[in-house]
């Protein structure tokens, strides 16, 4: 059984109902979330970058977004550059 949820912003401090950049919709809901970002060239020594952090789903169109928190995208960054 799906319920509706109004789920409010953790992005920033501002705790501000955000609709959905896709389908304009406001029945979003926050989840956990991780992810193992790997490099193009995928060598054994680098097993990638795991991310823990919450990701922002529109419960109507399934449209998802997350912000990467600093310390790993400046990894992903100094990743890039190699």
């Amino acid at each position: 059984m799906l319920m509706a949820v109004q789920s409010v912003s953790t992005y920033g401090n501002d705790k501000a109902l955000l609709s959905c950049p896709l389908c304009n919709a406001t029945n979003r809901a926050e989840f956990g979330a991780e992810v193992n970002i790997h490099f193009r060239d995928l060598k054994i020594d680098n097993p990638g970058i795991l991310f823990l952090f919450k990701v922002l789903v529109c419960l109507d169109c399934g449209f998802s977004q997350f912000r990467i928190p600093e310390t790993e995208l400046a990894l992903l960054v100094n990743g890039t550059r190699n």
